[in-house]
């Protein structure tokens, strides 16, 4: 026998099921019809014996499935609940509800490695145990797959779950619990101490009179690197937020005869919120300004950052030998450090960690557990006050 293809089909159990050939497959193919759904899964067998009798096998399985209940006909695909997870997703941004970071970010997350897994699957069936079997053929194709990297997967996955639970697609939402050999190892979030601080700051000044000689036409995206930086550790704002900040969002402000920003309209996965900056970013935001030829920047939507130099910063980090961190174990550092050390810089500076947390749209626990732990005795400036009337114990 042959299908309308022309590729061979072979019927079985007098035509209950069959096996077929697919274009662009190398199995053998097992399905049935139930009920005007059809029903298929591949046998992963090249030759036909041995694919029949997995077939066989299938087939009876899934009538089992189906009198009780257990077999999962949806046409409704995790593929397609996706494309509509990120059509409102897309929505929620240009609505200013969402960050069109974030958006790129899932988009990339899911393209990657969680659609060609899941895309063909009934979102129905989609459980812990599903999320149990993606999890093993991903720590067994990438056997060094970070539990991090893992995350990002799940929570790509919860995103187009949840669209479908509130679309009524699915009825339950499914519950991922997970477990490792091994516990996660606490570390503080990557940062630059005062004295690394310094040290990248003058190696990107460095790093635009090098490319003034070699290479000029680098010169300006090394200059918006360096206010990058002082901008981020100035400010303490997410990178996905510091991509959508326009000149017209932000308006410099005076107090005790310094300057300092307020960036309001602050788009990030917090939704939106408003920044008080260090004194720092006023000079980085004039250069901008300068570079730029934006003379009146209240009126000006355009972005204060409209490219993200990435690979130069790194270029910087490694021969800076600041890649990585000195802790242990080394924390590897990129634009997220920014953040991390505008938020250390306010701690060793005695700012109160609620006041951090809501400048930063955070929580004070965040704040408590990411960093202030981490610093212990170096924030504790009154440590070894001395009681005159005790005597003290050093020698």
């Amino acid at each position: 026998m042959s299908d309308a293809a022309g590729l061979p089909k072979v019927d079985l159990l007098k035509g209950r099921f069959h096996i077929f050939r697919r274009l662009n497959s190398a199995y053998w193919w097992v399905g049935f019809h139930h009920k005007g759904k059809y029903i298929r899964q591949s046998t992963k067998e090249k030759e036909q014996q041995p694919a029949e009798t997995i077939a066989e096998r299938w087939y009876f399985e899934k009538q089992f499935q189906l009198q009780n209940g257990k077999l999962i006909t949806s046409t409704k695909t995790f593929g397609s609940a996706t494309k509509r997870a990120l059509e409102r997703y897309a929505d929620a941004v240009k609505r200013g509800e969402r960050s069109e970071r974030t958006l790129e970010s899932i988009i990339g997350v899911l393209n990657s490695r969680v659609l060609p897994f899941f895309e063909r699957k009934p979102i129905e069936s989609i459980t812990n145990q599903t999320w149990f079997e993606f999890k093993e053929e991903m720590y067994t194709t990438y056997p060094d797959i970070r539990r991090g990297t893992l995350h990002q997967y799940k929570n790509a996955l919860r995103v187009v779950l949840n669209d479908a639970y509130q679309a009524g697609i699915i009825q339950n939402l499914p519950v991922f619990k997970d477990t490792y050999k091994s516990s996660r190892i606490e570390s503080p979030r990557p940062w630059f101490t005062f004295k690394e601080y310094n040290k990248l700051l003058v190696n990107i000044r460095s790093h635009i009179t090098h490319l003034k000689k070699t290479k000029p036409r680098w010169v300006e995206g090394a200059e918006e690197l360096y206010d990058y930086v002082i901008f981020g550790t100035n400010t303490g704002m997410r990178v996905s937020e510091m991509s959508n900040v326009r000149f017209c969002d932000i308006e410099i402000k005076s107090e005790q005869r310094k300057r300092y920003l307020i960036i309001r309209n602050i788009k990030g996965k917090r939704g939106t919120g408003t920044c008080k900056s260090y004194y720092g970013a006023v000079s980085a935001f004039e250069r901008l300004a300068k570079r730029r030829n934006i003379k009146n920047s209240n009126s000006s939507e355009e972005l204060l950052f409209p490219t993200h130099h990435r690979d130069m910063f790194n270029e910087v980090l490694k021969k800076a030998d600041l890649k990585y961190s000195k802790t242990q174990p080394p924390a590897k550092r990129d634009f997220v450090s920014l953040r991390a050390t505008y938020i250390c810089f306010r701690l060793l500076n005695n700012a109160d960690i609620f006041d951090i947390a809501t400048n930063c749209r955070t929580s004070p626990e965040i704040i408590k557990e990411s960093y202030a732990k981490y610093l212990g005795g170096e924030m504790m400036k009154n440590i070894n006050k001395t009681n005159e009337k005790v005597d003290g114990w050093d020698a």
